[in-house]
């Protein structure tokens, strides 16, 4: 690259991290995109082979919600039936000060910090939690 577009791209580059840190909606769609999510697909990349699978729904959308939102669940994916049981559904919200909440039903929200806080480490146990719930639940056919 030469150094006219370097500087383009700098730049560029902190008028979004500005923009970031003004907008907290923006900040938790950052968030999700860059810890969340990359953590989602690994834990379902790990899960290949052992009869359950992690899925998970974004909703990032300004315009439908007030907030970035993730659901994440497991599924069971070696049922002979084709029956699958789902575990239970987690839900993450990032608020509008960029605060993490979890949700899942029959208990009580919790805060598991700011998005400056929750980090890869954070994410994966949290799955780690959420993958040996959910193996207590699992159905052997």
């Amino acid at each position: 690259m030469s150094d006219i577009v370097d500087a383009f791209l700098a730049g560029r580059n902190r008028v979004q991290e500005s923009f970031n840190k003004s907008d907290p909606f923006q900040r938790g769609v950052a968030w999700v995109e860059t810890v969340l999510e990359p953590g989602l697909k690994l834990a379902d990349e790990e899960m290949q082979g052992s009869g359950a699978a992690l899925r998970h729904d974004l909703n990032l959308d300004r315009r439908s919600t007030n907030h970035p939102h993730c659901d994440f669940w497991f599924v069971q994916t070696d049922c002979p039936s084709g029956q699958s049981y789902d575990g239970p559904k987690y839900s993450i919200n990032v608020t509008a000060d960029c605060e993490i909440r979890l949700y899942k039903t029959g208990a009580p929200g919790r805060s598991l910090g700011s998005v400056d806080a929750v980090g890869p480490n954070e994410i994966k146990e949290l799955l780690r939690e959420a993958a040996k719930e959910y193996g207590t639940l699992y159905r052997v056919e």
